[in-house]
């Protein structure tokens, strides 16, 4: 064995939703959008990204491609971690499109400031949400049907972290209409420490 390997279970959304967190359960997705569930286990058999330098540097490499959710619900760009670390949620971006949903969210978020200064004084009309405004007012970050079609257009790939930690720090779950990007760049930051080892539900281990 190497330095860790990867376990993953990849299925449709129909089948992987049915056991899987009530937040991912909740997700509007397609009964073919696909999901994957992503660990870690070390060379000794401990469970977790963490267990291994090569594990901490595969996660970071991911996390490094994404914009994350930062503090107070900010969105931020993509950047290298010092330390390992796996934000609320990542968002791949697809072609520009999710800088294009930022935007979007910025124009929104200066036109309610406006709104709300004339609403004192006339009346005035308040500005429509924008797909990342309304994922980002909810307090569970739940995606209604709106902000899961304006995500998966705008993102080759979205990450949800494994809050539970019943498969080792920074465990993941992955969801698109199709996860070939994912698992193509997925496998390159992989190569030479860890292949991608595809197992049933049944197979993950539990910390």
């Amino acid at each position: 064995m190497k330095d860790f390997k990867i376990l993953c279970f990849k299925s449709e959304a129909r089948e992987f939703q049915r056991d899987s967190s009530e937040y991912i359960a909740r997700i509007p997705a397609d009964p073919q959008d696909q999901f994957a569930l992503v660990m870690a286990v070390g060379r000794d058999g401990a469970i977790g990204f963490d267990k291994s330098s090569e594990g901490v540097r595969a996660l970071n490499e991911i996390v490094s491609k994404c914009y994350f959710l930062g503090a107070n619900n900010s969105i931020q760009m993509p950047e290298f971690p010092k330390n390992m670390f796996m934000p609320a949620l990542l968002f791949r971006d697809k072609y520009g499109r999710f800088e294009a949903l930022m935007n979007a969210h910025k124009k929104y978020e200066a036109e309610l400031k406006k709104y709300k200064v004339l609403s004192r004084h006339r009346d005035a009309q308040e500005p429509s949400m924008s797909v990342l405004s309304t994922l980002l007012q909810d307090d569970q970050l739940l995606m209604n049907e709106m902000v899961y079609r304006g995500l998966q257009s705008a993102c080759h790939y979205v990450i949800s972290p494994i809050l539970s930690g019943e498969h080792g720090r920074g465990a993941f779950n992955v969801f698109a209409k199709n996860l070939d990007f994912f698992f193509e760049e997925f496998k390159s930051v992989v190569s030479g420490s860890s292949g991608i080892n595809f197992v049933s539900e049944s197979e993950l281990l539990f910390d």
